[in-house]
């Protein structure tokens, strides 16, 4: 192998304090559109809100969960056998109904 050879696909040479301090700007610049172009977006579309709302809701239940060592593993209930439970409205509240009993054919 030769001694000349670099596995670094750059030319890693040394930059200038010019150089540096110009790519200190460009990156703040970029940084500083990004934020505003998120802020815009977040203020301009309802859709935008609609799902950082939904997106913040689940990280605090899942933080809360993860936090909270008060709470036991079986802590609800199980549904009796023969009975399921649906989430029916959007307020959360849950509809358990019954299913019917099986009838037996005699032969």
């Amino acid at each position: 192998m030769s001694g000349g050879m670099s596995i670094s696909p750059f030319n890693a040479h040394p930059v200038s304090p010019e150089t540096e301090s110009r790519r200190a700007r460009l990156v703040l610049a970029i940084a500083i559109i990004g934020i505003a172009a998120t802020l815009l977006a977040y203020a301009a579309s309802p859709g935008v809100r609609h799902a950082v709302g939904h997106a913040a809701h689940s990280v605090k239940g899942a933080v809360s969960r993860a936090l909270d060592h008060d709470t036991t593993e079986g802590k609800k209930k199980a549904a009796p056998a023969g009975t399921t439970s649906t989430p029916a409205r959007s307020n959360g509240a849950t509809v358990t109904t019954t299913a019917a009993p099986a009838t037996q054919k005699s032969p």
